[in-house]
Order: structure tokens, then sequence, then C-alpha cells
């Protein structure tokens, strides 16, 4: 009878166990390790919206400064006396790297008061107080 018993709660507790671990098909699928993933609520996500304005004043005051690098920092026609002005981020994605690197679609305003898109990648390490903008390109053809 003893037996009976234990024999029951193992194959009970061997149920409890498969039925609350994921399988390991199903975690490989649903999580890549150093992929991107999307950010949700982009419009309401306050710290990506700041992220976004961030890039955009570094990037003026690269561009003021000069010292933008050609090959990551957007030249663009404006004079920076008149300097693009943050709208809004309409897409990120975020990607756990040696901190957390992120892929911001920014919308501008320009001096001449036309709306344009930029693609920035900034990268964030909180333990070193740092936030670095990597890049700052203009989209060529808007996609929303």
């Amino acid at each position: 009878m003893l037996m009976k018993v234990s024999l029951v709660l193992s194959l009970l507790g061997f149920l409890v166990i498969a039925v609350m671990t994921p399988s390991a098909n199903a975690l490989r699928k649903s999580v890549v390790l150093g992929g991107k993933s999307d950010v949700p609520n982009v419009k309401a996500n306050r710290e990506i919206q700041q992220l976004g304005r961030y890039c955009v004043e570094q990037f003026n005051q690269r561009e003021q400064s000069e010292e933008g690098n050609v090959e990551s920092i957007a030249k663009t026609d404006t004079d920076m006396s008149n300097p693009l002005m943050f709208s809004r981020v309409v897409s990120a994605q975020k990607q756990v790297v040696a901190g957390t690197k992120y892929y911001l679609r920014i919308e501008v305003t320009q001096p001449n008061g036309s709306t344009r898109m930029f693609d920035s990648v900034v990268v964030i390490q909180p333990w070193l107080h740092s936030k670095q903008l990597l890049g700052f390109t203009p989209v060529v053809s808007p996609i929303y």
C-alpha cells in the first residue's frame, strides 16, 4: 500500500514538473540571446521618448562642433544655427550587448518646418553612467 502511494506521488510530482517547465524548443523560439527585440508601446514610453530627444540633441551638438563622424553622423542641408527639433520616436528596438543598444526611428522637424525620419543607434551602460550616440542617419524612404 505504501509503495502505491509513493508511486502515485512520484508520478504526480513528475506531472507537475512537466506542466510547469516550458519545453526547450518553446524556449529557443521565444528568446534569441543577443538578438533585437521590439520595444512595446513606444509612443507612451517616456524613457524611449527621452532617449530620442537625447539623440537629436547629441546630433545637433556634434554638427555645431563639427566633431561628427561623417560615416555615422548624417550631414544634412540644415543651417546649424537652426538645429533639428525632436518630434517623437516612432519605433524602437533594443539589444542586450555590453549594456543595452537601442535602435530608434526618430521623427524630427527641420528648420524649414518639414519633417524627416532618422535612424539612430545609442548604447547605454548604466554601471558606467554612460550613454553614447553611435549613429544618426537619415531614412531615405520613410516607412512608418
